[in-house]
C-alpha cells in the first residue's frame, strides 16, 4: 500500500507513534548506559578504596615481603563479604601471591594494567580482561618502610554482573517506554481526528491540489479578490486585485489591510458579520464596486473576504443604461400625454375651432422649449439635465409637478465628482420624492393641489455642489430613526427590495467626503439635502 493512499489520521498516528517510540529508545539507550557507566564508576571506586585499605596493611606488606602464600582463605572471605569478583596481591614483578583460585597462585597477573602501579605507585581504576573475565579494578601499589614499591593489591567486579544489576533496570525502562508509547498512540489519535476535523477532514493531498487550483482560478478572475485574517491582516490577495489597486503583493502580505489600503474598512465585517452586496468604494484613487462576506469557521467569524471591480469598467453600460431609461422614461410619458393631445386636436379639427388648434400647438411647443431652454442654461451637464427633463415628464404623468427653482445653477462638475453619481444622488432624492407624494395623496382624499409639487434645487456657487429636493408628502417615518434610514434594507415602505435609495445617497456622499441632510419641513413633507465638496478633503 502506497503511504499516501493511507489516510490522513492513520498517517498522523503511525507518525507521532514512531517518532514517539524512536526518541523514547533512545532515551532508554541512554539511561541504560548512564546508569551502567554510574555502577561501573562506583563500583571501581568501591574496589579501589578496598585495595588502598589493603595495601596501606602491615600483614598485606609483611605477607609480599615474606611471599606468604598460606593465608588464601582469610582474602577470598574478604572477598565475599565485600561482594567483589577477586582480590589478587602480587609481587613487584607482578606474580600472584592471592588468588581466588589455587591454581592461579604463582603465575603472572593478566590484563596488561599493572604498569602504572608496579612502576609510577599509582593508585587508579582499570577496565581489562583478567583470567576470570572482563572486569573493573581497583589497583594500588603496596610499599614498604622505605617507600619502595614491593608489590600491586587488585580488587576487581565483573562487568557482566554488574549487567546483572543493571538489566532490571532496563526492563523497567523499557515497560515505561511501552507504556508511554500506548499513551502516545490515544493522544495522537485524538490529535489526529481534531486536527483533521479543522481542516474540513481533507487530506494533505485534497489540500495542496485545491491550493493551486484556488490559486489558479484567482489569478485569472478579472475581479479583484481579497481577504484578511481575524487580526486584520492580508492573508490573500490576486493578480487583479494588485493590479487594480497599485498594490506590490510581496510586500503586503501578512501585513495590516490598513497598512496597505487605509481607506478600506473592511476591517468593520469581522465585528458585524455583515454581507454587502455592490457597494460603492474609494480605494487607492479607484472608483470600485466591492461585495464583502465574514468568513465564518464554527460559528466564528475568522476573517473576511471581498471582491471588487472597477466601477469605470461598467460606467459606459450604466451610462447608457441609465440615458436609455431616461429617455424610455420621458417618451412613455410624452407619448401618453401626446395621445391625449393628439385626440383633442383631432375632436377640434372635426369641430372646425382651427384658432383654437393653433393656439393649444402653441402652448405645448412654448412649455417645451421654455423647460429646455431653461435646462440647458442653468445645469451644464447634459447628463443631470437629461435626467431632469425625464423626471418632470414623469411628474407629470403622476399628476404631480416637478419645479426646478429659479436660482439653480450647475457648471461643469470638478474632476473628482462623477455626473453619473450626481444622477444616482438627484434620480434617487426625485423618486422618494414622488413616492412620498403618491403616498400622502393616497392617504388624504382632499389633497390640495400645492402640495402636488417636487421642488429641486442645485447649487455650486460656494466650495460645495449642493442638491437640495423638497416634497409636501408624509414627512419621515415616526417609526424608524432618521439615522437608520440609510441602512440598506430599511425603508418606511412595505414593499420587497425597498431601502436601497437613501443607502446609495449615503454610500456616494460619504464616499466624496459629503453629506446627507434629513429634515422635515414646517408644515408637510421633508426636504433632502446633500452636499458634496468640491475639492479634495485631507
Amino acid at each position: 500500500m502506497q503511504w499516501k493512499n493511507i489516510s490522513f489520521r492513520k498517517r498522523m498516528l503511525i507518525i507521532m507513534t514512531l517518532s514517539g517510540l524512536i526518541e523514547l529508545l533512545l532515551l532508554v539507550a541512554a539511561g541504560f548506559v548512564y546508569i551502567k557507566h554510574a555502577q561501573e564508576e562506583e563500583m571501581g571506586l568501591k574496589a579501589l578504596g578496598v585495595a588502598t585499605f589493603l595495601a596501606d596493611s602491615p600483614y598485606v606488606q609483611e605477607l609480599i615481603e615474606e611471599r606468604n602464600i598460606a593465608p588464601q582463605q582469610r582474602f577470598r572471605n574478604v572477598t565475599e563479604r565485600i561482594g567483589a569478583a577477586f582480590i589478587v596481591i602480587g609481587d613487584k614483578n607482578g606474580i600472584r601471591l592471592v588468588h581466588p583460585l589455587d591454581e592461579r597462585i604463582g603465575k603472572p597477573m593478566k590484563g596488561g594494567d599493572n604498569q602504572r602501579a608496579l612502576v609510577k605507585g599509582e593508585s587508579y581504576v582499570s577496565f581489562a580482561q583478567g583470567s576470570l573475565g572482563y572486569s573493573v579494578r581497583g589497583k594500588t601499589a603496596v610499599f614498604n618502610d622505605k617507600g619502595e614499591i614491593i608489590g600491586v593489591v587488585s580488587v576487581g567486579y565483573l562487568v557482566e554482573r554488574l549487567q546483572d544489576k543493571v538489566e532490571p533496570f532496563l526492563a523497567f525502562l523499557l515497560f515505561m517506554a511501552l507504556l508511554v508509547v500506548a499513551a502516545n498512540a490515544i493522544i495522537s489519535s485524538y490529535a489526529s481526528r481534531r486536527f483533521q476535523k479543522a481542516i474540513l477532514g481533507f487530506e494533505p493531498e485534497e489540500i495542496g491540489r485545491l491550493y493551486v487550483e484556488l490559486d489558479v482560478t484567482m489569478s485569472t478572475l478579472k475581479e479583484g479578490i481579497l481577504s484578511i485574517d481575524g487580526e486584520g491582516r492580508l492573508r490573500s490577495i490576486n493578480k487583479s486585485a494588485c493590479d487594480i489597486l497599485n498594490i506590490d503583493k510581496n510586500s503586503a502580505l501578512n501585513q495590516p489591510l490598513s497598512k496597505v489600503i487605509p481607506e478600506s474598512d473592511l476591517a468593520t465585517v469581522l465585528v458585524t458579520g455583515a454581507t454587502d452586496q455592490d457597494i460603492d468604494l474609494y480605494l487607492n484613487k479607484q472608483r470600485l464596486i466591492a461585495n464583502r462576506s465574514p468568513i465564518i469557521v464554527e460559528g466564528k467569524i475568522v476573517g473576511a473576504v471581498s471582491s471588487f471591480r472597477l466601477r469605470d469598467e461598467i460606467n459606459e453600460l450604466t451610462e447608457q443604461l441609465s440615458q436609455t431609461k431616461a429617455y424610455a422614461e420621458m417618451l412613455r410619458s410624452q407619448t401618453h400625454e401626446h395621445r391625449n393631445k393628439l385626440n383633442t386636436i383631432s375632436g377640434m379639427v372635426q369641430m372646425g375651432e382651427l384658432e383654437s388648434v393653433q393656439r393649444l400647438i402653441g402652448q405645448e411647443t412654448a412649455h417645451y422649449q421654455s423647460l429646455i431652454e431653461f435646462l440647458r442654461e442653468t445645469v451644464k451637464e447634459p447628463l443631470i439635465a437629461g435626467m431632469l427633463l425625464g423626471k418632470t415628464e414623469r411628474a407629470r404623468e403622476l399628476g404631480l409637478e416637478l419645479i426646478v427653482e429659479e436660482g439653480s445653477r450647475l457648471e461643469e462638475l470638478p474632476q473628482r465628482i462623477n455626473a453619473d453619481d450626481v444622477v444616482t444622488i438627484l434620480g434617487n432624492l426625485i423618486d422618494n420624492a414622488f413616492d412620498a407624494t403618491m403616498s400622502a395623496i393616497k392617504a388624504e382624499q382632499h389633497f390640495a393641489s400645492e402640495r402636488r409639487m417636487v421642488e429641486v434645487s442645485i447649487s455650486d456657487y460656494g466650495n460645495e455642489v449642493i442638491l437640495e429636493v423638497s416634497d409636501q408628502g408624509v414627512g419621515l417615518p415616526e417609526q424608524i430613526a432618521p439615522e437608520r434610514l440609510i441602512e440598506k434594507g430599511i425603508s418606511s415602505k412595505a414593499a420587497n427590495n425597498r431601502g436601497v435609495g437613501l443607502y446609495l445617497i449615503n454610500q456616494l456622499a460619504t464616499r466624496y467626503h459629503g453629506q446627507l441632510e434629513m429634515t422635515e419641513n414646517k408644515e408637510f413633507g421633508t426636504r433632502m439635502t446633500v452636499y458634496l465638496p468640491k475639492e479634495e478633503q485631507i
